[in-house]
């Protein structure tokens, strides 16, 4: 973790000249900022509230608010609409709105893995995904879920059809009670809870087979990278500084997630961000970094399984402009 503690410092010091190169009497009234987060207040979320809690968006001259997600929020569609100047959404939905002519651009990777996980109880007989042929899988309705699914088989020569894709819920008794043989889950939550249960759970993971995908990204509109570049230069800042020391320290990570969170679970939040780390600090590149071939190929898993809208290019859906700006590198 030393190097992570390096860049740390790096950002926050970054952060704390600029608030001392301005006089505080000169000091404008500060950018209000809203972010949609994709689900209910929890720890997948937790750099964002370090980053509020410890006064990084405020030295940075910005009043964010965070807005929990939840079913049936579309929280890319929030950004379009203007109901919030950031999101943090999926790889694949932000290729999928950029095809219908959404005006949305990632600017950043925080789950540079993504947590999705296809998981059958212990006693099932399914341990790889040949053995899913012939059964009950709850997947539809769920898009990452779905998508990396059918690309897995896909990449092994496997027939979807032979498999019995019906509705996803995140009700877990339906695995549990062997109503469904397996379930796509994320490994960030289903999984943490069936073990919390007591049961014991296989576990097929997609980038076992060469499906790597990231997981949340940070977002924002055409617009506002235009307009306003340095907000969104001084807002992502804060908030990688955020994941940073949530990376570092995992224990204050959670203990400031529980002021936002609904379930004030603290084993639950603790297990959440343990699980959250090798997703976000892979020992790859920069928390938040993006590669071009990651986006390429989710963006061929959408021409093969015919889901794009329109033309679309990979590379305009994502920009480095920021992350190079912050961190002075080039791509």
């Amino acid at each position: 973790m030393k190097t992570i503690g390096k860049l740390s410092a790096m950002l926050f010091l970054a952060v704390s000249l600029l608030a001392a190169c301005e006089p505080q009497e000169a000091r404008k009234p500060p950018d209000k900022v809203s972010v949609q987060l994709r689900w209910v207040h929890q720890a997948q979320f937790a750099g964002f509230y370090l980053a509020q809690e410890r006064g990084y968006y405020a030295k940075e001259n910005i009043k964010v608010a965070l807005i929990e997600g939840g079913p049936g929020i579309d929280n890319i569609e929030k950004v379009v609409t203007g109901g919030a100047d950031f999101a943090v959404g999926g790889p694949e939905s932000i290729l999928l709105q950029c095809s219908q002519g959404k005006p949305v651009v990632a600017i950043a990777a925080i789950y540079r893995r993504s947590p999705v996980v296809f998981a059958a109880m212990a006693n099932s007989g399914i341990e790889r995904p040949t053995d899913f042929l012939g059964k009950r899988i709850a997947l539809a309705g769920v898009i990452e879920l779905e998508l990396q699914f059918k690309a897995m088989l896909n990449k092994l020569g496997l027939d979807i059809n032979q498999v019995k894709v019906v509705p996803h819920s995140y009700d877990l008794t339906r695995l549990r009670e062997g109503k469904v043989d397996g379930m796509g889950l994320y490994s960030i939550g289903g999984v943490i809870r069936l073990r919390q249960a007591g049961y014991q759970v296989n576990l097929i993971w997609p980038g076992d087979y060469g499906i790597h995908m990231y997981g949340y990204t940070v977002i924002t509109t055409d617009r506002m990278i235009a307009e306003n570049p340095d907000l969104v230069t001084r807002f992502l800042r804060a908030t990688l500084l955020g994941w940073h020391e949530a990376i570092e320290d995992t224990e204050a990570a959670v203990t400031i997630t529980l002021k936002y969170a609904r379930e004030k679970d603290s084993e639950l939040q603790t297990r959440m961000m343990e699980v959250s780390v090798p997703l976000i600090h892979t020992g790859e590149d920069r928390i938040g970094w993006m590669r071009s071939g990651i986006w390429a190929s989710t963006h061929q898993i959408l021409l093969e399984q015919g889901l794009l809208e329109g033309p679309l290019y990979p590379d305009q859906v994502y920009t480095m402009e920021f992350l190079q700006k912050i961190y002075g590198e080039k791509k």
